[in-house]
C-alpha cells in the first residue's frame, strides 16, 4: 500500500511537471498589421509592464522666494538642459532665459525684454541644438532669435502669421506649426448662434537660418465655435480637442488628434509610416455648479502638458488624471508598443540622460525648477 501512494505521488509529480512546461507564457496581446504601407499597432488599455510609481529622485531645486534676484524665478514656463547639465529657465515673467550649471549655479541671464536685435516682446518656446546654440521664439517681434552658448546673439529670422511650439531635431533643424481657419471671422454673418469654424494644423521645417522652409503636412480636426454679434464684437470658443505633436532626434514627426487615442509617426518627408495607441475609453468629467452642471468628455491625451522623449527613443504621452497633484504618462516604444505606465508628482520638461527636468510650486507659492534622477526607464 505504502509502494502505490509513493507510486501515484510521482505520477502526481510527473503530471505536474509536464503540465507546467507545457503551458504557454502569457503573451502581450498586441495587434500589428500593415495598412496601406503604413505599420499600425494596436494595444490593449493595459501597459505590457504595468503601472510604475516613484520613480523620481530629487536631486537639485533652483528658485527662492526671497535672495539673489537671479535664483528667484518670476514666471518658468519651460526648461531644457544640454549634454553637459547645463540648465535654461524660460521666464515668462522676466522675458529672458535664466542660465544654470549643472550644481545650481547661476551662470548668465540670455536676451531682455526690448524690440532690438536679440530682444524679446514676448518669449513663447525655447529650444536647443545639438552644437550649443539655444533657439527662441519671439511672437510679438515675429522672429526666431539663435544665440551661442554664452549668450550672444547670433542671428534672426522673421516669420508671417502666428505660430504655435517650436522643437528641434538631432540636425539642428527646427518645426513649428501654424493655425490656420478655414473661414475668415470678419465674413462670418451676425448671428444669434454659435457657429463651427474648421481650422488646419500646418507643420513644418526649416534650417536653423531660416532657409529650406518645408511644409509636413496638414493636419485637421481642430473646431471652433464663433459667434459674431456685430462688426467687432465676437465670441470665440476654442475647440475641444486638439492637434499634439512633437519631433524626435531623428526627424520623425509623431501627432495625433487627441479625440481618439492614435499617434502617426511621419518620416522626414512627412510621409506616414507608422500609426499606434491603445484601447481607450474616454473619460468624462463634470463642470460648473448643481445648477449648471455640464459633462464634458475629455481629450485622449492633455495637449497642456504634451510628449516627451527619453534617451532610449521612448515616447512619454500625457493622459488627464482624476487626481491632483499626479501626472500620468502612458509609455511607447519607438516601435509603438506600450510598454508602461508612470505616475508623477509634476509634469515633465525635457528628459536628458536619464534625468528628469521640471517646474514646481512650493506650498508656500513660489516657483522652482527640479532635477530628478529617473528610475525603471528601460524598456
Amino acid at each position: 500500500m505504502r509502494e502505490f501512494k509513493t507510486c501515484l505521488l510521482f505520477i502526481f509529480i510527473g503530471i505536474g511537471l509536464f503540465c507546467c512546461k507545457k503551458l504557454p507564457k502569457a503573451t502581450y496581446p498586441v495587434i500589428t498589421e500593415v495598412i496601406d504601407d503604413v505599420q499600425v499597432v494596436t494595444n490593449p488599455n493595459y501597459p505590457r509592464d504595468g503601472i510604475v510609481q516613484d520613480i523620481l529622485e530629487e536631486e537639485l531645486s533652483i528658485g527662492l522666494e526671497e535672495g539673489p534676484e537671479e535664483y528667484m524665478l518670476n514666471r518658468p514656463f519651460d526648461v531644457k538642459a544640454s549634454d553637459d547639465g547645463t540648465i535654461f529657465v524660460l521666464d515668462w515673467g522676466d522675458v529672458c532665459i535664466k542660465v544654470y550649471d549643472k550644481d545650481g549655479t547661476y551662470l548668465r541671464t540670455i536676451g531682455q525684454k526690448g524690440q532690438g536685435p536679440g530682444d524679446f516682446g514676448f518669449l513663447l518656446f525655447m529650444a536647443l541644438s545639438s552644437d550649443g546654440r539655444i533657439f527662441v521664439m519671439n511672437t510679438v517681434n515675429r522672429q526666431v532669435s539663435i544665440f551661442n552658448v554664452s549668450g550672444d546673439y547670433l542671428v534672426g529670422f522673421g516669420f508671417e502669421g502666428s505660430l504655435n511650439e517650436m522643437k528641434t531635431d538631432g540636425k539642428n533643424r527646427i518645426y513649428y506649426s501654424k493655425r490656420n481657419r478655414k473661414t475668415v471671422i470678419g465674413e462670418l454673418p451676425v448671428t444669434e448662434d454659435f457657429i463651427e469654424v474648421e481650422s488646419i494644423i500646418q507643420i513644418f521645417r526649416n534650417d536653423a537660418d531660416g532657409e529650406n522652409l518645408y511644409l509636413l503636412g496638414d493636419f485637421e480636426g481642430e473646431i471652433d465655435r464663433i459667434k459674431r454679434m456685430g462688426a467687432e464684437n465676437v465670441m470665440s470658443l476654442s475647440s475641444e480637442y486638439s492637434i499634439v505633436w512633437e519631433v524626435n532626434r531623428e526627424g520623425l514627426l509623431y501627432e495625433g488628434f487627441n479625440r481618439d487615442y492614435t499617434i502617426n509617426v511621419f518620416d522626414q518627408d512627412g510621409k506616414k509610416m507608422l500609426t499606434f495607441g491603445r484601447d481607450y475609453e474616454p473619460v468624462t468629467k463634470e463642470f460648473g455648479s448643481e445648477d449648471n452642471l455640464r459633462k464634458r468628455t475629455m481629450p485622449a491625451y492633455d495637449p497642456r502638458i504634451g510628449w516627451r522623449f527619453d534617451d532610449e527613443g521612448n515616447i512619454w504621452v500625457s493622459i488627464y488624471s482624476e487626481n491632483e497633484g499626479e501626472v500620468i504618462y502612458d509609455v511607447f516604444s519607438p516601435e509603438g508598443i506600450y510598454i508602461k505606465q508612470a505616475v508623477l508628482p509634476c509634469r515633465i520638461c525635457e528628459i536628458k540622460k536619464g534625468k528628469v527636468y521640471s517646474i514646481v510650486p512650493t506650498e508656500e507659492g513660489y516657483m522652482t525648477v527640479k532635477r530628478f534622477s529617473l528610475k525603471n526607464i528601460g524598456r
